[in-house]
């Protein structure tokens, strides 16, 4: 069901919280496979559908010449009285040696055909059955992995989908527990308290918007918050360190709600503050290219367009 529903907004214009998981498809599609049917909505060259790498991949010559580099799985099949044969279509005569590589493009198609009447469809490759589960994303996301960054990730969306176990919730399944905020000691703990309204948490807000130089309405949950946090006034440079600030600045309020939750310490607000800029300088020399920048330093790079 969820591939299916994957499908359909990748297919047929995306909306809601799909539009943002969007962003990372490509992630997405390397654990994953079309089916071709009628192959209307496959692409011939860039999506995987033939064994295990995209023909652009393997044949970056033949696609260069291709005519039509976004066709359609559909377009490269002739019928004929038999059935049909595959024929891709290219922009000009092909050398002797490019001949070759055609015929190693024919061969890997050979064993494929067009199914008319059958739609696409999405295979998972994590899971025996085919079938999409969070679990095996997860673990094919941390499978020799050291990073702390995957995980993040999916603090996110599980936040977004109110899914932590927050409070509140552990008294919706029934257990008997007071319920108060482990950081502010004065409201009751809910996600959206936690990660948005909680004195601790608005510390660090104010501290992001004042990194940028920006000002900031939040909306009232987090996962209106996620969608709605875009960064393209923030200037290019600045853009990707924008959209991953909330989801370290909420990463690092959940750790120092277990820290006190579990282990009984707290920290002041400077080291939460600490943590939470180390954190994020951290994920910087990570995933923003040649970024070798001192805490200090990247304060300072922050703060210019």
């Amino acid at each position: 069901m969820v591939l299916q529903s994957c499908k359909r907004s990748l297919w047929g214009g995306t909306v809601g919280v799909w539009k943002a998981i969007r962003n990372g498809w490509e992630n997405f599609q390397s654990h994953s496979r079309f089916i071709v049917g009628d192959g209307t909505r496959v692409k011939f060259w860039k999506d995987l559908w033939c064994e295990n790498h995209s023909l652009e991949e393997v044949f970056p010559t033949l696609f260069n010449l291709s005519i039509n580099k976004e066709s359609w799985v559909a377009e490269a099949w002739e019928e004929d009285g038999v059935g049909g044969s595959w024929g891709p279509r290219f922009s000009r005569h092909l050398n002797d040696w490019e001949v070759g590589e055609v015929e190693s493009l024919l061969g890997k198609l050979l064993p494929m055909t067009i199914r008319r009447g059958v739609d696409d469809s999405l295979q998972w490759k994590e899971n025996k059955n085919g079938t999409f589960s969070v679990k095996s994303f997860y673990s094919s996301l941390s499978r020799g992995i050291n990073s702390p960054f995957p995980a993040t990730s999916f603090f996110g969306w599980e936040a977004a989908w109110n899914r932590l176990l927050t409070t509140d919730r552990l008294k919706r399944f029934g257990w008997s527990i007071p319920n108060r905020c482990f950081l502010c000691k004065i409201e009751e703990e809910s996600t959206d308290h936690l990660l948005l309204f909680c004195e601790k948490a608005r510390m660090l807000w104010l501290l992001i918007f004042s990194l940028f130089g920006v000002q900031w309405v939040m909306h009232s949950s987090v996962k209106r918050n996620l969608l709605g946090w875009h960064g393209t006034f923030v200037g290019k440079k600045r853009e990707k360190a924008w959209r991953a600030a909330p989801i370290y600045l909420m990463w690092t309020i959940w750790k120092e709600r277990n820290r006190r939750t579990f282990d009984d310490i707290e920290r002041n607000d400077q080291d939460i503050k600490s943590i939470f800029l180390y954190t994020f300088v951290n994920w910087a020399r990570a995933y923003i290219k040649d970024h070798t920048l001192s805490l200090i330093d990247f304060v300072d790079w922050l703060a210019t367009k």
